[in-house]
């Protein structure tokens, strides 16, 4: 299964098209190996309990939860025994199958439960007639036929030529078993799998699926009583799909696939005390598994709009947000609402940090098994050390094949000079045309904004609170331009916060300088005087100006209630 999680990968297309079930499933299983090369099990009973605890402590995703939850009924069914026979072990296996199938909130055939009970029945009727090699290898068989026929059972499979990922894995599994029981030096021959097409990877990952953004992990302990895998289902049914709670009174393992990540972890906080969480983005997973030539990355301060984020395939790498003694993924598990009502309902200072090297690293090495390179563009060197990670990573992956840009801005700013290396890979440009074309791009953008309020930025200490108390007795709002390396600045003050907008809007004109321009703004809070800005900007430049909101990590620096705008000269 290890051998060929790529091929898994490839063809994983349920529930999700995330590319991710080859991994998940490695994942898992290296960790149940893991769990037992490190201890000293006395009999099968036990040594099937270490391999399933470790299971479930790294289990990834849908695939790997279900899997773990396979291990931990398998177990059940062997507990206490120091060896078992064929009959014994079938019916092990069957309690496994029943437990993989009770884990999930909606149990599909044609799925790798469709695998597990093919395979269980046929070790039950074969237990009581032949050897235990003979009776696995029969299995086997099964396995493979019921795997041939997922096809016919989930329309999604038929549709795309594939088998499920997930029960290939599990009949990769079992080959690795019978290869053992064998021995490698064993002259056999191991009947032909039944054929199935290994599309390229783009054909099976052209669909987006939006309907759930973030793959949601939870791994629970229990706090003064056990953990009840019925009451943390019935929990977090409606937050989502593809819920899965794998384990037993002692450890939990919650998968889901939500738009709400933070509530579905507060929800499963109140049930036991949460070990482990993981939140995936599953829509810039399945953009990152379309085979395209250059792969576009940066991180969570860059702000575009949704669909043209999907459009460019842009993968970002979230900061880490703090606040008191919790820190957040920004953009994965704390939304502007979210920071706006922790940071005005207390009195505590938010801090932010760049994304670790580490966390660039595992995002360049994944995209570049379908890109030929990548290019990372990423907040101004002058504001964070974020581009130094991303350039860490680089140096460590492949420094040849990845290019690492100080965008020189933040926000909006930066969203422009990324839609400039989009329009350049979509033009056929190399690696570094596309670079070339986003560093002229660079020099014809600009970020002008204004803040209601400096309250924020004097909690931070960026502000004196002198200097805010001035400003609001004489009712002036302050305007900050970015210069050129993206450090913000002071651009004078305006009488009112109205009239600051106007300010920002004739900066932003005076820079297009009646040359075609393309604008974004931008707001942490303010919908309505984004809105007015970008009303008035598409009357003087032409064409439409988009509307985001800012991330939290954004607005910690800003404040709430501002109000930017980014201007990028296009060629002539």
């Amino acid at each position: 299964m290890v051998r060929e999680q790529e091929s898994l990968n490839r063809i994983n297309v349920f529930p999700v098209r995330d590319a991710d079930t080859g991994a998940n499933l490695a994942a898992t299983l290296k960790a149940a190996a893991a769990r037992l090369g490190s201890a000293s099990p006395d009999g099968v009973g036990a040594a099937a309990r270490v391999a399933a605890d470790g299971a479930l402590d790294g289990a990834r995703g849908n695939s790997g939860a279900i899997f773990a939850q396979f291990l931990h009924g398998l177990a059940g069914g062997m507990e206490r025994r120091s060896q078992v026979d064929g009959p014994q072990f079938a019916d092990a296996a069957r309690l496994g199958t029943e437990s993989a199938y009770t884990a999930l909130q909606d149990p599909r055939e044609g799925t790798i439960l469709s695998v597990l009970k093919a395979w269980s029945h046929e070790l039950g009727r074969r237990s009581g007639e032949e050897d235990f090699t003979e009776m696995m290898h029969g299995g086997l068989v099964a396995a493979r036929e019921a795997l041939a026929n997922t096809p016919h059972q989930l329309e999604v499979l038929a549709r795309s030529h594939v088998v499920d990922a997930g029960g290939q894995g599990f009949v990769y599994f079992l080959e690795g078993i019978i290869e053992s029981l064998r021995g490698r030096d064993t002259a056999w021959v191991p009947i032909e799998a039944p054929p199935h097409g290994l599309p390229p990877f783009a054909l099976e990952h052209d669909e987006i699926d939006e309907r759930f953004r973030y793959c949601t992990e939870a791994l629970l302990t229990p706090r003064e009583v056990p953990l009840s895998r019925d009451a943390v289902m019935a929990a977090v049914l409606g937050l989502g799909e593809s819920l899965v709670v794998a384990g037993g009174e002692r450890r939990l393992r919650v998968h889901i696939h939500t738009n709400e990540p933070q509530k579905f972890l507060a929800t499963v906080a109140a049930l036991g005390a949460i070990e482990h969480s993981k939140i995936d983005d599953m829509v810039l997973q399945q953009l990152a598994g379309r085979e395209s030539t250059i792969a576009l990355v940066t991180d969570s301060t860059t702000d575009l709009p949704e669909d043209t984020a999907f459009r460019l395939g842009v993968v970002a790498v979230p900061l880490t947000l703090t606040l008191g003694d919790e820190s957040y993924l920004d953009g994965v598990d704390i939304t502007l609402d979210g920071f706006i009502h922790r940071v005005t309902s207390g009195t505590g200072v938010p801090r932010s940090s760049q994304p670790a090297e580490a966390d660039f690293v595992q995002t360049y090495r994944r995209l570049l098994e379908y890109r030929e390179g990548i290019v990372s563009v990423h907040i101004a060197a002058a504001m964070s050390g974020t581009v130094q990670s991303a350039q860490a990573a680089a140096r460590e992956v492949d420094p040849a094949r990845i290019r690492v840009i100080d965008s020189c801005a933040v926000s909006v700013g930066a969203g422009l000079l990324l839609e400039a290396a989009g329009e350049a890979i979509a033009a056929g440009a190399g690696l570094d045309e596309v670079v070339a074309a986003a560093e002229r791009a660079k020099r014809e953008i600009r970020l002008f904004g204004t803040v209601a309020s400096l309250d924020f930025a004097v909690r931070g200490g960026r502000v004196s609170p002198s200097m805010a108390r001035t400003l609001k007795r004489l009712h002036l709002a302050p305007i900050i331009v970015f210069d050129e390396t993206g450090k913000a600045g002071k651009g004078g003050a305006a009488l009112g916060f109205d009239r600051a907008l106007d300010a920002i809007i004739k900066r932003a004109v005076r820079f297009a300088a009646g040359a075609p321009a393309r604008a974004m703004v931008v707001h942490s809070g303010d919908q309505a005087g984004a809105d007015f800005v970008a009303a008035r900007l598409a009357e003087r430049l032409g064409g439409e100006v988009p509307v985001v909101r800012a991330g939290a990590v954004l607005t910690t620096h800003v404040g709430v209630g501002s109000v930017s705008v980014a201007v990028r000269r296009l060629p002539a």
